[in-house]
C-alpha cells in the first residue's frame, strides 16, 4: 500500500481540480496493456545538445516540437503565445494542437507511440497517470525540478512553486505531472447583482436558506449547477462532506473505510442538497443543461451561485458583458461544521506530462521549464484571469474582479479542502458525479445516494487488480 504526501494544510495561495484527477491508476485492460508495453523507446533524456546550465536538458537547437492543449476553459491565447515564445528561444516550428477530448483523441498515441512532446492533460475526462506510468510512457520531471529556473540560475525549478504543486504531480512518490494553474474552487456569483439588490453572500445555512427565498420571489433561482457534466457537482459533494466532518470525513472516503459513504457528514451533506431540490431553490432542468449554460445563468442573473475554479471569468469571456463575477467559500452546512467558514478548496490543476516516447523529449522538458518563467507565467495570469504556480508569478495584477476575489479568499482561508480519490478511483469518481446529478434532480433520496456510492466503493475496495493508496487522517 501507498502512502501519498497530504497537501499541507497552511498552503500560502488553486486548484484548479481539479485536475490532479490525472494521477489516479485506471481499472482496466487498458491498464493491464500499458504496462506490459514497458519499454524506455525513445523515453530518455539523453542524447541531443550537450547540456549547459543554459541548456540544462541539451535540447537541440532548431529542432521541432509538438505541444498538444486542452480548449477549455483557459482558451487557445496562451498557449499559441507560449509555442511563439518557445520558436523563438529554441528555433524550430511548434506543431500546436488543440482538443476538447484529451482523453480520446490522444490515448491510443500511447499504445501507437505517436505522442506530443507535451501534452495538456486536462479536460473533463483525463487520462489516468497510473498505467501509462508502469508501462514507462511518462518522463519522470525530476530532472525538471532539479533544473536551475529562467529567472535566477541560483534556485532550482522546485525552489519557485507554490506550495502543493510537486505534491499535486506525485505518483508513487515521483512527480510526472506538472499542474500549472492554481485554481480557487468555490460558489461563483454576480457581485454586480448582490450590490444592486443590496444582498450579502451568505455565510451560514440560515442566511443562505433567507437569500434563496428572497431570490426565489423575484423569479430567480439560488443555485444551478453543470449538469451534463457530473464532475463539478461531485466536488460540491466533496467541499460539504469537508465542511461538516472536517478532513477525517474526507480521508475516510479516499482510504476506502467501511461505511465511509454513509457517515453522518455525509448524511448532512446529501440532505441539504435534496433539500435545495425541494424547495424550488435549483435552476429548473439544469440536470440537463451543460456547462456554459448553467454558467451563463448566474452572468444573466437567472442563478445566484455556481460551483467552478477560477477558470471561470475566462471561460464566459465573451458573454460576460457588465457582470462582476466574485467567488465565496462554502457557506456552513450545519450550525456545528467541524471546518470553519472560509475554509476553501484550492490546489495546483490543469496538468502537463512529457510522453516518454514523443520525438523531442528534451524539448518537452525545457518548454515545461519555460513556462515555469516569471514571463511566461504572469503572461498566462493575464491571458485566462487564472493563477499560476510560480511564485510571485502575478504579484500586482489587477486585471479581473474574479482575479481579486479569488486571491482574496485563498489568503483569507483557515483551511485547504482537498481529496484524493478522483485520482487514485476514477470509477469511485463517476459514481459520486452521477449519483449527485441524479440527486439534483431530485430522482433519489439521499439514502438511495448512498447506498449506491458505498456500493462502488466496496466494490473497488475488494478489487485486487487496482493499486489502493492510502492518506492520513
Amino acid at each position: 500500500m501507498t502512502t501519498s504526501p497530504d497537501r499541507p494544510s497552511d498552503l500560502t495561495r488553486r486548484t484548479m481540480l481539479r485536475r490532479a484527477a490525472a494521477a489516479g491508476l485506471l481499472a482496466t485492460p487498458a491498464a493491464g496493456l500499458l504496462a506490459a508495453c514497458n519499454q524506455e523507446g525513445d523515453g530518455t533524456t539523453g542524447g541531443g545538445a550537450a547540456k549547459t546550465k543554459e541548456n540544462p536538458f541539451g535540447v537541440e537547437q532548431g529542432k521541432g516540437l509538438s505541444a498538444a492543449f486542452f480548449n477549455g476553459g483557459f482558451g487557445e491565447d496562451y498557449a499559441r503565445f507560449f509555442a511563439t515564445q518557445y520558436e523563438a528561444k529554441r528555433g524550430g516550428k511548434v506543431d500546436i494542437k488543440f482538443s476538447k477530448t484529451i482523453l480520446t483523441d490522444y490515448q491510443p498515441g500511447f499504445y501507437s507511440g505517436n505522442v506530443p512532446d507535451v501534452l495538456n492533460n486536462s479536460s473533463p475526462e483525463t487520462i489516468p497517470v497510473g498505467p501509462v506510468v508502469k508501462g514507462g510512457q511518462l518522463v519522470d520531471l525530476t530532472e525538471l525540478l532539479e533544473a536551475d529556473s529562467i529567472d535566477d540560475p541560483s534556485k532550482k525549478v522546485k525552489d519557485t512553486l507554490v506550495a502543493g504543486t510537486i505534491e499535486s504531480g506525485l505518483f508513487n512518490g515521483k512527480m510526472y505531472t506538472l499542474n500549472y494553474a492554481y485554481s480557487i474552487y468555490g460558489h461563483w456569483y454576480n457581485q454586480a447583482l448582490f450590490d444592486s439588490k443590496g444582498w450579502k453572500v451568505p455565510k451560514t445555512w440560515a442566511e443562505f436558506e433567507t437569500l434563496a427565498e428572497a431570490a426565489k420571489k423575484e423569479g430567480i433561482a439560488a443555485y444551478t449547477f453543470q449538469g451534463i457534466h457530473p464532475w463539478y457537482i461531485h466536488n460540491v459533494v466533496n467541499e460539504w462532506i469537508w465542511k461538516v466532518g472536517g478532513k477525517a470525513a474526507i480521508a475516510a472516503i479516499d482510504n476506502l473505510e467501511p461505511n465511509a459513504w454513509k457517515s453522518e457528514a455525509v448524511k448532512a451533506a446529501t440532505e441539504k442538497l435534496a433539500e435545495m431540490v425541494g424547495k424550488g431553490w435549483v435552476q429548473p432542468g439544469a440536470a440537463t443543461l451543460d456547462h456554459t449554460t448553467t454558467q451563463q445563468a448566474i452572468i444573466d442573473n437567472k442563478a445566484l451561485f455556481i460551483w467552478c475554479g477560477s477558470w471561470l471569468e475566462g471561460e464566459m469571456a465573451k458573454t460576460i458583458g457588465q457582470a462582476k463575477l466574485a467567488v465565496a467559500p462554502p457557506w456552513d452546512v450545519t450550525t456545528s461544521d467541524k471546518a470553519k467558514y472560509g475554509t476553501v478548496h484550492a490546489a495546483p490543476g490543469e496538468g502537463f506530462i512529457v510522453p516518454a516516447k514523443g520525438k523531442n523529449v528534451q524539448g518537452g522538458l525545457e518548454f515545461l521549464r519555460l513556462m515555469l518563467s516569471k514571463e511566461w507565467a504572469r503572461k498566462f495570469a493575464e491571458l485566462t484571469k487564472s493563477l499560476p504556480v510560480v511564485k510571485g508569478a502575478a504579484d500586482g495584477l489587477t486585471i479581473s474582479n474574479a482575479l481579486t476575489s479569488a486571491s482574496k479568499v485563498a489568503a483569507e482561508a483557515p483551511e485547504v479542502i482537498n481529496w484524493f480519490y478522483e485520482g487514485w478511483y476514477p470509477t469511485l469518481q463517476k459514481a459520486v458525479g452521477a449519483q449527485a446529478t441524479e440527486l439534483m434532480a431530485g430522482k433519489i433520496t439521499p439514502a438511495q445516494f448512498m447506498d449506491a456510492v458505498q456500493k462502488v466503493a466496496d466494490e473497488v475496495a475488494k478489487d485486487d487488480k487496482i493499486t489502493k493508496q492510502k492518506r492520513p487522517h
